[in-house]
C-alpha cells in the first residue's frame, strides 16, 4: 500500500472543520509520579515518540491538496525533535495544560506535520513532572490518542531501541473502506425528504417541526468562540461504589450512569418546549473484524437520542439500564454506524473561485461546513458522554498510581453543544457562551 491515501469521509469532516477555524484536537495529560531522575528523561520520551513514528507512519504525516475534493494524508520527515516540547517550570494546572496542548494543535494547522504534540515539564517540588498529548482528530480518533498517550508513557518507562521496531509505510485504512458504514435506504430517503422535499411543500401541509435544541440559538455564534473547560476527578473509592451500585440495579457499564445523570442535570435549566438531544460515540475500531491498528485512524460513529427538557419520569436505575440496552442494540448501532455514511451524500466537487483566479479556492463540502457552523442553530444535539475507559497499563503506576490523568477535546461549534469527556475523571468541554442564563458551576453541581 503506498504511503499517502486519500481522506476518509469522517476525516474529511474533521479537515473542514479546521479549515473554517474549529480544529477537532483530542488532548491527554498526566502528572508521572516521583522518581528516580532518568525515569523521567526527556531523551527517553524522544524515543518512545520516534519509535512511534516509525510504526505508525500516519503520525508522521500532514494533509495535502487540502482545498480540493481529494484532499490526501503525505508522509512528511518528522523526528521527536519535531514532535517534543521540553517546558520550563513546574507542571501546570491540569485544564491549563489540556486548553494550550489544544490551542497549540490547531493553531499549527494541517499542512506541516506533525499534526501531534507531546510536552512534558520539568519536575516540581515534589518531583512530579507532566505529560500531555495533544493530536489533531484528522489523525487520530479517541481510543487511538488514548493509546498513543499510554504507549508513549509505556515506552519511556522502558525505553527500547528504535531499531527493534519494525517499519512500515502502509498507512491505517479509511472506516468506510474497513467498515460497513451506508446508511439504511429508509434512513437516507428520509434526509433527502427533509432536506430536499419538505421545504417545498406549502406549509400549512409540512409536518410539525421538532422542538429546537438547547441550548440553540446562541447569542454568539461558538465558532466564534473559544474552548472552555472544566473538570471533575472522582476518588477510586467513589468510582468503585458506583459501579457496584450500577451492576446491582442491573447495569453493566458506567456509561449509561453518567449519560442519564448529565441528561437529567440538563433537564434542570433547559426551558420548556426544548429537545435535549445526548449523543455516545461508539468506537469501531474493532468491529466487523477490520484490520484496524490500535494507533492512528478514525474508526467512529455516534448513537444520538432526544428527549423532552423535562427530568426523565422513568425511574434513575431503570433509566440507565434502558440506555445501556439502547446501546448495545444491534439495530441501534447498525443506524449509527449508518448516520457516519451520510457524509458520503454531502454534496463536493469545486467550488468557483474569485474571478480571475487560477484554481478553485475551496469545495462544495468546505462551504456546506461554513452554513452549517454560521447557522441560527448550530447545535443539532445538546451533549456528548464521550467515555474512553481505563488508560492502559504504562509502568508508571506504582503505589500511587498517575496522577491527574484527564482528556479533553476542543469544544465543538456545531453537533454537540457540552462534550463531556470521561476517563476516571471527568471534563466539560463546551464553547464559552450559551443562549441560556445559568453558570458551568450550576451545571456542575
Amino acid at each position: 500500500m503506498p504511503s499517502e491515501r486519500t481522506l476518509g469521509l469522517y476525516e474529511r469532516f474533521s479537515l473542514s472543520r479546521s479549515l473554517a477555524g474549529v480544529a477537532p484536537v483530542v488532548a491527554f495529560t498526566a502528572l508521572l509520579p516521583a522518581d528516580t531522575p532518568s525515569r523521567v528523561d526527556p531523551a527517553h520520551f524522544a524515543s518512545a515518540i520516534d519509535s512511534l513514528l516509525a510504526e505508525y507512519p500516519l503520525l508522521g504525516c500532514a494533509v495535502a491538496a487540502v482545498t480540493t475534493a481529494e484532499p490526501r494524508f503525505e508522509r512528511q520527515a518528522v523526528t521527536a525533535q519535531d514532535v517534543l516540547v521540553d517546558l520550563a517550570g513546574s507542571p501546570a494546572e491540569p485544564a491549563q495544560a489540556l486548553l494550550a496542548a489544544l490551542e497549540a494543535v490547531k493553531d499549527n494547522g494541517v499542512e506541516r506535520a506533525p499534526l501531534w504534540r507531546v510536552w512534558l515539564s520539568t519536575a516540581d517540588a515534589q518531583g512530579r513532572c507532566r505529560a500531555t498529548l495533544a493530536v489533531h482528530h484528522v489523525l487520530s480518533d479517541g481510543s487511538s490518542t488514548r493509546n498513543i498517550f499510554a504507549e508513549l508513557l509505556s515506552r519511556a518507562r522502558a525505553p527500547r531501541p528504535v531499531e527493534t521496531v519494525e517499519p512500515t509505510t502502509t498507512l491505517a485504512p479509511t472506516l468506510e473502506d474497513s467498515v460497513d458504514v451506508r446508511p439504511s435506504s429508509l434512513a437516507l430517503v428520509k434526509v433527502l425528504f427533509d432536506e430536499f422535499v419538505a421545504p417545498r411543500i406549502p406549509s400549512f401541509l409540512r409536518p410539525a417541526p421538532p422542538p429546537p435544541t438547547f441550548p440553540s440559538p446562541p447569542l454568539v455564534r461558538p465558532y466564534k468562540q473559544n474552548t472552555s473547560l472544566k473538570h471533575l476527578s472522582l476518588p477510586s473509592t467513589a468510582v468503585a461504589r458506583l459501579k457496584a451500585a450500577a451492576k446491582a440495579h442491573g447495569v453493566p457499564t458506567l456509561h449509561p450512569v453518567l449519560y442519564i445523570a448529565f441528561l437529567a442535570a440538563l433537564s434542570t435549566v433547559a426551558p420548556p418546549h426544548t429537545a435535549l438531544i445526548g449523543q455516545s460515540p461508539i468506537s469501531l475500531r474493532n468491529a466487523d473484524g477490520a484490520p484496524h491498528p490500535p494507533i492512528s485512524g478514525n474508526y467512529v460513529c455516534s448513537l444520538e437520542t432526544a428527549h423532552g427538557a423535562s427530568a426523565p419520569a422513568t425511574p434513575f436505575w431503570s433509566a440507565c439500564a434502558g440506555y445501556g440496552a439502547r446501546m448495545s442494540d444491534p439495530a441501534e448501532r447498525a443506524r449509527a454506524k449508518g448516520g457516519m455514511g451520510m457524509l458520503a451524500y454531502v454534496p463536493d466537487g469545486p467550488e468557483p473561485g474569485p474571478s480571475g483566479s487560477a484554481a478553485p479556492q475551496r469545495t462544495r463540502f468546505d462551504s456546506w461546513m461554513e452554513g452549517v457552523l454560521r447557522a441560527d442553530a448550530p447545535w443539532k444535539a445538546t451533549f456528548e458522554v464521550s467515555n474512553l475507559g481505563l488508560l492502559p497499563a504504562t509502568g508508571w503506576e506504582g503505589e500511587e498510581g498517575l496522577e491527574e490523568v484527564l482528556w479533553a477535546q476542543a469544544g465543538m461549534a456545531l453537533g454537540p453543544a457540552f462534550a463531556v469527556n470521561v476517563r476516571l475523571s471527568l471534563s466539560l468541554s463546551p464553547r464559552q457562551s450559551f443562549s441560556s442564563a445559568f453558570s458551568l458551576e450550576e451545571l456542575g453541581r
